[in-house]
Parts: C-alpha cells; structure tokens; sequence
C-alpha cells in the first residue's frame, strides 16, 4: 500500500477532571471513518475498558457511551501526531511525523500519568513530549498495541498489561473522593494473575500456591509484552538507558566492581554500559550458576558473581556469560570469585515491577537470596523496558524488594 500524507482531525476527549492520558499514534482509516478513536472493529482497546471496569459486553461499542466513560473516569484520550506520512494503519510505515501539542490538555487537566497504545507511540511520545512531560513531572507508562496486528496478545493478555491504567484511574479516585468515578476497577480481571494484581494481595494474603499462581501468569503475560517490542527499539532504547547509567560510573570509588548480567533474548542489554565500565577501569563480574548439594534447600544451583576480563568478554566463549542459567564450573583463576561485600553497583534483570519496587523474576529465586548478602551501601537497581511495569506484583514472604528501578 502507497504511503499517504494523513492529518488528525479527531478532537481529543478531556475535560478538567481528566488525571490521565491514553496517546495512540495516528487515527487508523477505521477510526478516521468512525470518527473516534480505535474504531477498527476488530480493535480491542474497548473490550479491554469494559473489562478493568466491570462494564457488559459492548457497553463502550459506541461513540457517545465511549466519551462519557472516558469523562466520567478521567480518562482524556488523544494521539501522539497531528500529521504523518503513513500506509494504510502500519504505525511502522510512518515517516515525517508531527506532532500534536499536549499542552492543549496538560494546561486544562491536572494529568498524573501518561499511558501509550503501542511501541511506535511510545517512541514518538519520547521523542516529541519527554521533556515536556519531565519538566512536569508526569510520568510515561508504554503498553502494547490493542490492534488486532499484535495477534501474539490475547484479550486476557492485554486487560493484565493494561491494568496500570484502571489502577491509575483508582489511584486518582482515592485522592479525590468527590469524583465522579462510577464503575467496578478491576473486576473485570480473570486469572490467578489478574485477580491478585487486582487485590493487591502480598505476603501472608495469598496462599502459596495461589502466588506462585498468580506470578506465573504475571510472568507469561508481561513477557509477551516485552517479546512484542521490535528488536531495533529494544536496541534503541537500551543504548539510551546505558547511557544515563553510564554517567553513574563517575560517581562510584576508583576502580569500582559491578555486577552486571548477559541480556537473554529480549531483556534489556548492558553492552553498551559494560564497554564503558571497562574503559573507566571497573572490575566487571557476571552471574554464575553452580551447582550445589540438593541438600541446599532443595536447590541444585547457587549464583554466585565471577570477575570477567575485557578479552575473555570479547572473545564470545565465557560459557556462564553465554548461557546464564547453565550450571558451569569455570577456572577460578581466570574467573575469580567476587565476594557480595565488594559489589559497589548492582544491575539486576527483571519480568516486571510495580510503582512499590516489588520484582518478579524467572522464578528461580536467585537473586532474592544474593540481595540480602549485599552491603547496605551497594547501589542496586533493577534493569527494565517501561511496558514491564504491572499495577501489583504478588509476592511471597522471600521476595525482596528493589530500591530503585531504571527504565527505558
């Protein structure tokens, strides 16, 4: 299909009790020729409202319901472009892009978050209204395309990846109890995950079969998620998120150890950030798994953290750095043994957080025990895309939290 120069012309929908903004990229030929927004019929940005908020079946299937329920929850709706060269609905197609000036809300309304439809809205969001959203202080939230493009999500996939948004609309609610904010938040959801994400339930609130339930289910959703970012945006945004993390060697002690970790798949990759901590001397040690008695608490491998040399990283061959989850028994000698007290920086990987630094991760448990032999003056952070990011991570008594999480 031939690209096409295509102009906004839907008028956003806010008013002054809006406390959030749901940004699209650019009007589909479907919307256009509805006249609202995610108007594909096979779009499922609608169902999954009716969902996070108890609404029947085909309750928001029309316009006029669709803008006094966004109204009625503070929900202010819009697209990040005014204009675009652009084929057909292919947000990937889209070049000379212009963007819409969010002023026009953020000066009536009183927005406290910013969610995106999509990796290319968040992208473009980033690009065009980052400054302005730091300057003042809202922050951006990226979830994944409702459009039936992204057939890898199912619907129950994405009422769980969009369930920051019903909590933000809560959130919103509680601090303002004379609003109008009528519908059931979250009573919609469906599944082990959905139902303690909802709850809220941690520690001795949920049985330990139901958590580890409910994190399974987290985890396979939010993976998703993750797994549907396009490559070069994941590599785009993890050079950026290298960068601002580089800027924090300067900050540590002379020849500082760091622990890092190789990315698997579609994690957040440090290379970039490696390089630079060689080049600025720092000792680099990566995550070893080894193997232990199964009298170890029923373990067969313990993580340790193991100094990695520039040239033996280089080489492609350090088996651990390799395959990270493979018991290995390297040389001890070329790959020394880091003891946790000398770790002056800590990366962490991560499936998904929440706004309370709770971490889900693989389910191994590794890094829950390594956290609790570190300094207490070890700066540790956990490493993440934004669309990782839940309402409510459900934890169990040996989980620990992060204290600061770095996203791109």
């Amino acid at each position: 299909m031939e690209a096409q120069r295509v102009t906004h012309t839907i008028e956003p929908v806010f008013d002054a009790r809006s406390r959030v903004l749901v940004l699209g990229t650019m009007p589909s030929p479907a919307s256009r020729a509805a006249g609202f927004y995610y108007g594909h019929p096979q779009n499922r940005f609608w169902r999954v409202m009716e969902r996070l908020f108890g609404l029947p079946d085909r309750a928001l299937s029309e316009n006029g319901p669709r803008t006094a329920f966004l109204l009625e929850h503070g929900i202010a709706l819009w697209d990040v472009l005014a204009s675009c060269s652009i084929a057909g609905a292919s947000d990937a197609s889209i070049a000379d892009p212009v963007p819409n000036d969010l002023a026009r809300i953020l000066d009536t309304a009183p927005i406290e978050r910013v969610f995106t439809t999509g990796g290319t809205a968040a992208r473009l969001c980033r690009r065009f209204d980052g400054e302005l959203l730091a300057q003042r202080g809202i922050e951006l939230c990226a979830l994944p395309s409702t459009s039936p493009a992204n057939a890898r999500m199912r619907l129950d996939d994405l009422v769980e990846a969009y369930r920051p948004v019903a909590e933000a609309v809560r959130s919103a609610h509680a601090a303002r109890p004379d609003a109008a904010m009528g519908g059931r938040t979250g009573s919609g959801a469906s599944g082990a995950a959905g139902k303690a994400a909802a709850d809220g339930l941690t520690g001795d609130g949920v049985s330990e079969a139901a958590g580890k339930a409910a994190k399974s289910e987290l985890r396979r959703i939010v993976l998703a998620c993750r797994e549907a970012i396009p490559a070069r945006e994941r590599a785009e945004r993890s050079l950026e998120l290298c960068h601002r993390l580089e800027r924090e060697l300067d900050t540590l002690p002379v020849r500082p150890t760091i622990s890092v970790y190789a990315a698997m798949g579609p994690e957040v990759d440090l290379a970039a950030f490696v390089d630079a901590a060689y080049r600025r001397g720092a000792r680099v040690a990566f995550p070893c798994m080894e193997r232990c008695p199964d009298t170890a608490g029923g373990r067969r491998q313990r993580m340790v953290m193991r100094l990695v040399a520039e040239a033996d990283l280089r080489t492609g061959s350090v088996a651990f750095v390799e395959r990270p989850v493979a018991s290995s028994s390297p040389d001890p000698e070329r790959f020394p043994l880091v003891a946790p007290g000398e770790i002056d920086l800590a990366l962490i990987p991560l499936v998904a957080f929440d706004a309370a630094g709770r971490r889900l991760g693989y389910g191994g448990g590794n890094y829950d025990r390594y956290l609790l032999l570190l300094r207490p003056d070890c700066r540790i952070a956990g490493v993440a895309f934004a669309e990782q990011r839940v309402g409510s991570v459900p934890v169990e008594a040996h989980d620990r939290t992060l204290p600061r999480i770095v996203v791109c």
